[in-house]
């Protein structure tokens, strides 16, 4: 029996001898070598072969020459390979190549350093209060500089006012920042991935965080002007969700950056495919070329949200519906219990909006590599298009009453269960409709001539029905009515670009101004009675249409109509990755209401801009930028405007603005 077991298992051994001499043999015919070739010698027979003569030798190994027809058998050089299956010297066969894993990581970002000059963007006024003279006015939304304030110019309150006051003749305000994001992506599977935005040390402005205790607390830096080093940066995530390619569509839930159309009404801080003042070239998602990065762009919205987008079969249009949690109000979250994850106290104060797109337009990269075909291959003119609609809803909220430890009204956004024990609800039944259209043609006049028109109409219809808490009023409804339209349009030759910028924004007659005003602007009048109606549209502020009048002297595009031509003179404007260029531009703007503006007349100003850049594209840029606004009649200053003590004219002012970005 031990006897038939061995025969069998040796007759195993040789079939499967023979088999992986058959695997040899194909394998030596696909790479071109003789049938008779004999398998890898042992050590041993290496040896053998050696100690034969010469042409032996050449007849037993592989000849130099071509083989011939007919090959006479090999010279038992050795042990055959069933011998070396019995006695195991055979070497292993290795194991098959892992199959490479999906999971990949990949980064993109940039760094962006922006030093920046702005001279006179308080329009030289330092108007105190009538009631206190405690305070500076002014009709510009940037403060005066602290040396024209009050208290460093009178003597009864600070006796070196003579030293640190106005007699130093301070107009201009200096400085620089910097950002540096980083945007991961984590591609768990080919259809499951996970993006974050991070900014560490986001708009941080140089030497804004000395390593510095406060006046004789530390012996090693009793005064600032001993200060050796800056405080650790912190790191801001501005995006962190998870995206999940189904056979139906896209499910993305997390934070995310909420971006429609040209920016106007949702920017998400990431660029809106006209920072160079031009079209980006490369038109479709994701974007071939670093416009559309944003790094001009300060800041950007981003909602909690679950989204899910698909694409309609046959009419290739793409469907988007989502719903964001703007805000929950009181939690139970309780310092004590550390362990303990905060869940809402109450649905009446949440802050909530459902919302759907409609859209035609490039998203995947198969969309955008026929978008390339239909504009440059074809010549096609391209049109697309989009419908964007929101519902918000607020039932109730909190009655801001609460005082924090500093005395002032505690925000109901950060109360918690420590605070439940006083805290009142109150009815708000707020509800608005949010829609917006946004359209954009293209098309190839030749090989380097392209024409681009782009706009966005977007409208917020609603009504809040108590104020109360806010404002004192009792149940007094108020009725929201707004409007805003932006355009853009370009004409981009070999060397030359023309473009042209519009813009619309429907105002209010309040008298209130700017976006940095009191906070119950848009709410009620300059003495603070509520209004009827809320009127006054405002341009998203990442939404840049100018250097200064809009971005920093009003604050946005509100309660404002302007137009601004561009000439540009491009020395690489296509496809070649140096950049080089010169864009002058002007821009004029007046107010829809003029009762909505401090000087009660509608010529808001003018502003003259040029700007030079230099870089390598997706890699480098380098620009400067001067920017002159010749201020209107809108930004007189009246007696008893916001209780101005005196009346003062605007001056004119100017900045002096660079970007150095990396990009990667």
């Amino acid at each position: 029996m031990d006897h038939l077991e061995h025969s069998v298992e040796r007759a195993v051994r040789r079939c499967s001898a023979g088999l992986a001499i058959a695997v040899a043999a194909l394998l030596a015919t696909v790479a071109g070598q003789a049938l008779a070739q004999e398998p890898p010698a042992t050590a041993e027979g290496a040896k053998a072969d050696s100690a034969k003569p010469e042409g032996e030798a050449k007849e037993a190994g592989k000849p130099a020459e071509a083989p011939k027809t007919e090959a006479k058998p090999p010279a038992d050089t050795g042990p055959s390979l069933l011998d070396q299956l019995d006695d195991g010297t055979l070497p292993p066969v290795p194991p098959p190549a892992p199959t490479p894993s999906p999971f990949q990581m990949e980064w993109h970002g940039y760094f962006r350093f922006r030093p920046d000059l702005l001279s006179n963007g308080h329009l030289g006024m330092a108007v105190t209060d009538k009631a206190l003279g405690n305070k500076v006015i002014t009709t510009s939304s940037v403060a005066p500089p602290l040396s024209l304030w009050p208290q460093n110019n009178n003597e009864a309150v600070n006796n070196q006012s003579a030293k640190v006051g106005k007699t130093n003749g301070e107009t201009a305000l200096s400085g620089a920042s910097m950002r540096l994001r980083l945007q991961p992506t984590i591609s768990i599977e080919q259809n499951i991935r996970i993006a974050m935005t991070l900014d560490i040390l986001d708009n941080y402005v140089l030497g804004g965080s000395p390593d510095y205790s406060g006046a004789l607390a530390r012996p090693d830096v009793p005064l600032s002007g001993f200060t050796m080093s800056t405080l650790p940066g912190a790191i801001a995530v501005k995006e962190a969700y998870g995206e999940w390619k189904t056979l139906l569509g896209v499910l993305r839930v997390g934070r995310q950056s909420s971006h429609w159309g040209l920016g106007m009404l949702a920017h998400g801080g990431a660029g809106d495919g006209w920072d160079l003042g031009r079209p980006s070239i490369w038109y479709g998602a994701p974007r071939r070329s670093w416009e559309g990065r944003g790094y001009a762009v300060d800041g950007g919205n981003f909602n909690d949200r679950a989204a899910f987008i698909t694409k309609i079969p046959k009419i290739g249009l793409y469907l988007s519906l989502f719903y964001d949690f703007l805000a929950n109000g009181i939690s139970d979250y309780d310092p004590a219990r550390f362990d303990v994850q905060a869940r809402d106290l109450t649905s009446m104060d949440d802050v909530r909006q459902t919302g759907m797109v409609l859209m035609k337009r490039p998203l995947s990269d198969d969309d955008a590599a026929a978008r390339q075909r239909e504009l440059e291959d074809e010549r096609k003119g391209v049109f697309d298009w989009g419908l964007y609609a929101v519902y918000r809803t607020q039932q109730s909220d909190i009655s801001e009453e609460k005082k924090g430890t500093d005395g002032k009204k505690k925000p109901s956004s950060i109360y918690n269960l420590t605070d439940a024990s006083d805290t009142k609800l109150m009815v708000r039944d707020a509800k608005a409709f949010i829609g917006d259209v946004w359209a954009r043609y293209e098309k190839r006049l030749s090989p380097l001539r392209r024409t681009v028109i782009e706009a966005e109409l977007a409208t917020i219809q609603g009504s809040l029905a108590d104020t109360n808490g806010i404002l004192g009023s009792q149940a007094k409804t108020l009725d929201i009515n707004m409007f805003g339209a932006t355009a853009k349009a370009a004409l981009q030759d070999e060397g030359m670009g023309y473009f042209v910028d519009l813009g619309y924004a429907s105002g209010n007659k309040t008298g209130c101004w700017g976006t940095f005003g009191k906070g119950d602007c848009l709410l009620s009048d300059l003495q603070g009675k509520p209004v009827s109606q809320v009127t006054g549209f405002r341009f998203n502020r990442n939404y840049q249409v100018d250097s200064l009048l809009f971005r920093e002297l009003i604050g946005t595009v509100t309660n404002a109509m302007y137009i601004r031509p561009t000439v540009s003179i491009n020395a690489y404007p296509w496809y070649g990755s140096d950049i080089l260029g010169l864009d002058v531009s002007v821009l004029q703007a007046v107010a829809v209401e003029q009762d909505g503006v401090p000087g009660n007349t509608r010529n808001i100003g003018t502003e003259i801009s040029a700007r030079g850049l230099v870089g390598r594209r997706g890699q480098a840029l380098l620009d400067l930028t001067f920017a002159y606004a010749i201020t209107g009649g809108a930004f007189d200053l009246k007696e008893g405007w916001y209780d101005a003590a005196e009346s003062k004219q605007p001056e004119n002012a100017w900045r002096l603005m660079s970007h150095l970005v990396l990009m990667f």
